[in-house]
């Protein structure tokens, strides 16, 4: 085997490999240069999701001429001078790689103005090859231009995906930032859309505000602790505001936003027995403690640490998020849905009477009681209702047990799938809109889908920033969804439209199963013997009553046989 030594050139696509996996990675870099430099505001202009273009200004402390130069060699840095300066590393850049691995595999241009300085600089760099610095003319600060990423490494662009979900990573990183540092002023563009204008807040709360919305701000619970030069500070959201994925959760360790599997697994065993499985809070968590006593040089793109006691860090975690969740902040007020929010569509649209409409049918069952008895249609009668959550059913064969809101759902997503197959699903029109508030990634995919969205019922109009105004929804829903509310539902249908390209059917068959599902009486709901019973009969007469459209059960029998056996009268 020989032994060779690689070229320049080479090298440096080598390493820039390490750095720089796709447009988002190069946000990233950029960004943290631009904090390091203590900028007070900062724009980025994204375009086609960075594949073609990437432009970060900042009015940071600039550079001069022969900085300028100097920066997009490799191992240049002013963040650290000597490798004890390793141990305590406050920056979020400290390598000397970011630039140059850049420069490497993209054509960029970097323009700069070092604060009480009148003359600007810029540089071009094209695979390495650096012309300038060469006069320029801008105030103090600094604009990094890149463009055409991976342009001469094309089986690295090659694996790039689509403009949209590149930009959902180089989002996911701009809003991580903007959460982390809410004494700056951010402003992001894509293609010309304006995503976020968050200008400087002056609290945390105030930039969760501006970047998820009000709404999930009210939702947010403070978090605090200190104990051995340990700080923990933030906020969680209230049990009742959760997401399908954990995107949503941030952890700062000293300021660097960090991905941490630790202090994740004590954030979710706080949530233990709050959260049904699948589901996760949001968070956004700073650890503060000395700089000597965490190592952020163990990843290459610095995205992980180590603490030197990490088991004392999650002990202070552990202490501060159980003090938050057993306060008065917890207590979610009650909002009863308003008598009259809703009315019928208009006659000019596809609207008839629905052939079963479960929730007002059980509620006006009430002559279905004679002499003190339900009267019962069929060979099942339901003797009870089993911690509110499971119906007895008494069979010539024994006893079965019925899942209420599985049975419920049901029945509901066979009445959807029918009025879908038949055309239209019959909607209602709220008489006051529903506001929703989404994350970016969350109401792209809304925006994007609503041909779908109105199709199985559901007319939004997008607002920006977001926002969306929720004007029509299923009659067969409207009511009962109502009571439990419309965010999460917002939330959860997104997610299932992320889930990637599927089959139109397939995807109108999730979407249906989804609102049958939030619409659905739940677990915990009191139900009188006479609604007891007409939920049975309805759910007996579909052609598929024993599972529900994401295959769990719906009934479980015990027969006289087995029964007899168990009491020993066989």
């Amino acid at each position: 085997m020989t032994i060779r030594r690689l070229d320049e050139t080479t090298t440096r696509k080598i390493a820039a490999g390490e750095v720089i996996e796709r447009p988002a990675s190069v946000l990233k870099e950029l960004l943290e240069n631009s904090l390091d430099a203590k900028s007070e505001s900062i724009f980025v202009f994204i375009e086609e999701g960075g594949i073609r273009s990437i432009v970060v200004r900042d009015d940071g402390e600039g550079m001069e001429a022969e900085d300028l130069h100097l920066c997009v060699e490799r191992h240049t840095t002013s963040k650290i001078a000597q490798e004890t300066d390793l141990d305590t590393i406050s920056t979020l850049g400290f390598r000397g790689e970011a630039l140059a691995s850049i420069a490497s595999v993209a054509r960029m241009r970097i323009i700069s103005c070092a604060r009480g300085e009148k003359e600007a600089h810029q540089v071009r760099v094209i695979a390495g090859d650096v012309e300038g610095p060469l006069p320029a003319a801008r105030a103090p600060g600094t604009t990094v231009e890149v463009e055409d990423l991976f342009f001469n490494l094309p089986a690295r662009a090659n694996f790039l995906g689509a403009a949209r979900t590149e930009f959902f990573h180089a989002n996911r990183v701009f809003h991580r930032l903007a959460l982390a540092f809410s004494d700056v002023s951010w402003s992001l563009k894509h293609d010309e859309r304006t995503i976020l204008t968050a200008p400087h807040a002056s609290s945390l709360l105030d930039r969760i505000a501006q970047v998820y919305g009000a709404q999930v701000a009210r939702a947010m619970i403070p978090v605090e602790a200190e104990r051995n030069g340990i700080a923990i500070s933030g906020f969680i959201s209230q049990p009742d505001l959760k997401r399908g994925n954990r995107r949503d959760q941030l952890f700062c360790v000293n300021g660097r936003p960090v991905n941490d599997r630790g202090l994740s697994y004590v954030l979710a065993s706080a949530y233990r027995g709050m959260l049904r499985r699948g589901t996760y809070p949001l968070a956004v968590i700073r650890v503060d403690l000395p700089l000597d006593s965490v190592d952020v040089n163990v990843h290459p793109r610095k995205e992980e640490i180590r603490f030197a006691k990490p088991r004392a860090v999650q002990e202070v975690l552990g202490q501060a998020l159980e003090g938050a969740l057993s306060s008065r902040y917890i207590v979610a007020p009650f909002l009863a849905p308003r008598p009259g929010e809703l009315r019928e569509r208009p006659s000019s649209s596809k609207t008839k009477e629905l052939p079963f409409d479960l929730r007002r049918e059980l509620t006006v069952r009430q002559t279905l009681r004679q002499e003190g008895k339900v009267r019962v249609s069929g060979e099942r009668r339901v003797i009870g209702q089993l911690q509110k959550t499971y119906l007895l059913v008494e069979t010539a064969g024994g006893l079965e047990i019925v899942d209420q809101h599985i049975a419920h759902e049901r029945i509901l997503y066979e009445e959807l799938c029918e009025q879908f197959h038949q055309g239209e699903v019959t909607r209602q029109q709220f008489l006051l809109p529903v506001r929703l508030e989404l994350s970016f990634e969350n109401a792209t995919r809304l925006a994007a889908s609503q041909e779908e969205l109105e199709q199985v019922g559901i007319v939004l109009d997008e607002f920006g920033g977001g926002t969306f105004l929720l004007r029509e929804y299923p009659s067969l829903l409207a009511e009962g969804q109502a009571r439990y509310g419309f965010q999460e539902l917002a939330e959860r249908l997104a997610e299932l439209l992320a889930r990637g390209e599927k089959v139109r059917e397939a995807l109108f068959e999730d979407l249906l199963a989804e609102l049958a599902c939030a619409g659905a009486i739940k677990a915990g709901d009191r139900l009188p013997l006479e609604e007891q019973q007409a939920l049975v009969e309805r759910l007996m007469q579909l052609q598929n009553p024993y599972t529900c459209p994401h295959g769990r059960p719906i009934i479980f029998t015990i027969s006289r046989e087995e029964l007899d056996r168990r009491f020993k009268r066989a």
